[in-house]
Order: C-alpha cells, then sequence, then structure tokens
C-alpha cells in the first residue's frame, strides 16, 4: 500500500512578488514545502491543511490543485497531493525535534533555497498558475425516503446519517476557505450547509430559482441563477459554495463547464475559475461518514 500524504505550496504578497512559506527539518538538514502523511479517515484535502498549520502555525485555504509527485519511503511508494494554499491566519510556531525554523522567502530565493528537484518542480507549477476563485457545487446529504415524509417536498428533512454528512462537508468546505453560501430553500438543502454556516459565521442566501420544482417550470430563470452566482463569484473573488439537489444538478456542471456525473448524496465538486469564469481544474470529493 503506498503511503499518502499531502501538502501545499502556501503563498502570500510581497514587496517584490509572492513569498513561499517553508520549513527546514534537522533530521533531514532539508529545506523543503510544509506536508505530512493522511490520518485516519481524512481526504488529502483536509490533511493538507492540518499538515500546513500543524508544521508551520499558518491556517491556509486550499486553492488550485497542483501535480502530485511520488517517490520511494524504504521501498513504499508516497504519493503526495499538492495544493496551492492562500494564507488565512499566522500565528509563531517554535521549534521542536521535527521542524527546526519556518520562514517566508521570496519566490526566486526559495527555488534556490529548496533542497529536493520535486519540490521546484510544484512551486514552478504553482507560481505560473492565475488565480482562482473556488465554486462548489454540493447535493444535499442523505434525506428521509419520500414515501415516508408526507408533508411535502420542501420540508423533507435530512436523517441522522446526513448529519453525520453534512458535519464532515463542513471540513471539507472550510479547507477551500468557503465563505459565501447559497442554497436551495428546501429543508434538506438548507439543513447540509446549516454546520458550515455556523463554523464560518456568515449569512446563507436562499434562492427559489434553485429547487427543483423551478428547475421544472421555469428552466431559464434556474440556469440563470446558477449562473449569476458564479460570476459573482469570480467577481468579489469570495469562494462559495452552491447547495441543490441531484436532478438539477447537470445544469450547474453545464454552467461551469465540467462533465456529468451523477452525484452521491452529501458529493460535492470544487470548480476552480480564473479571472474570465472557466474551471482551470476541479476536484471530486465525498467524505467517509461512520
Amino acid at each position: 500500500m503506498p503511503i499518502k500524504a499531502a501538502g501545499a505550496v502556501v503563498l502570500r504578497p510581497g514587496a517584490d512578488g509572492d513569498e513561499v512559506l517553508m520549513v527546514h527539518r534537522e533530521r533531514y538538514r532539508d529545506w523543503t514545502l510544509p506536508k505530512g502523511k493522511l490520518e485516519g479517515d481524512e481526504l488529502a484535502c483536509e490533511a493538507a491543511v492540518r499538515e500546513v498549520e500543524e508544521e508551520t502555525g499558518c491556517r491556509i485555504a486550499l486553492s488550485s490543485p497542483l501535480d502530485r509527485t511520488h517517490y520511494r519511503v524504504s521501498g513504499r511508494p508516497k504519493i503526495i497531493d499538492w495544493w496551492v494554499g492562500r494564507a488565512v491566519t499566522v500565528a509563531p510556531r517554535p521549534a521542536d525535534h521535527e521542524i527546526s525554523a519556518v520562514q517566508w522567502f521570496p519566490a526566486a530565493v526559495a527555488m534556490e533555497q529548496l533542497t529536493h528537484e520535486q519540490d521546484r518542480v510544484v512551486l514552478r507549477q504553482a507560481l505560473a498558475l492565475p488565480a482562482t476563485t473556488a465554486v462548489v457545487v454540493l447535493r444535499h446529504a442523505k434525506a428521509v425516503k419520500r414515501g415516508d415524509w408526507s408533508d411535502g417536498e420542501t420540508t423533507r428533512p435530512i436523517t441522522g446519517y446526513g448529519r453525520r454528512q453534512s458535519r464532515r462537508v463542513a471540513q471539507i468546505l472550510a479547507a477551500y476557505g468557503i465563505a459565501a453560501i447559497h442554497s436551495s430553500p428546501w429543508a434538506r438543502c438548507v439543513q447540509t450547509v446549516v454546520p458550515h454556516v455556523e463554523a464560518a459565521g456568515v449569512h446563507a442566501e436562499l434562492w427559489p430559482e434553485l429547487t427543483e420544482d423551478a428547475a421544472k417550470d421555469a428552466p431559464d430563470d434556474h440556469r440563470a441563477r446558477w449562473r449569476t452566482i458564479a460570476d459573482d463569484t469570480v467577481r468579489s473573488a469570495v469562494p462559495s459554495v452552491i447547495c441543490g439537489h441531484r436532478p438539477t444538478l447537470p445544469v450547474a456542471l453545464d454552467v461551469l463547464g465540467i462533465e456529468h456525473h451523477k452525484f452521491r448524496t452529501a458529493e460535492l465538486v470544487v470548480a476552480h475559475l480564473d479571472a474570465d469564469g472557466t474551471a482551470l481544474a476541479h476536484e471530486w470529493w465525498h467524505a467517509p461518514v461512520r
């Protein structure tokens, strides 16, 4: 079995361009990018944020994904997933047996300072990418079956399993710094985003045009709402999530230019849009829930 790890090229604006966050490991006598192994049932995106904070004291939000790197450790393959990371908060991180120093370097200096060529490859890719903003399309969590609910579709709630899914979804959204929340006003969609609304401390915008009924009765308005939210997200550069219903999500994928995919409950796709609203990359996530 391969060793799975994740990390980020963490960037911040400097006086002469981007600066790169790096760590020094005395044990290996190297300068490298922050990364570490996945724990338990973590997704790679969750692990990247956790590991960067543990190694550097810097809380980040993930941006565009980067190419995986591969090498062997004691005969075992190691796979590292990478992202561009943007610093959200920075706290001092005292030296210990694992990390002896944490330092920001101008990009050109970082390129020379890095010990390993594969780190330089990842850094070159990160520096070459344009800025992007994340738009997340999310299917609501597991809901009570239609046949078991007599009060109508608008109030059909999520199940206990669905509530566990929604809490895990909130962790994924936090990894991408999602700060604008949009949803169908039907109960199962609203309940799916509530954990992230509470964690992020922001208001959710509820759009009648995103319901299943609206998609059938006013398809042009339905498509226009998806388009407007995506355009507003790019314009504001505030990462957003939109929670909807499975039958309506092909419209969202069409708007974003992503191939069709049958969403499972609580499954999401993160689309990374450039300044023109083009999805330069996208990632599918479905978190394991016990």
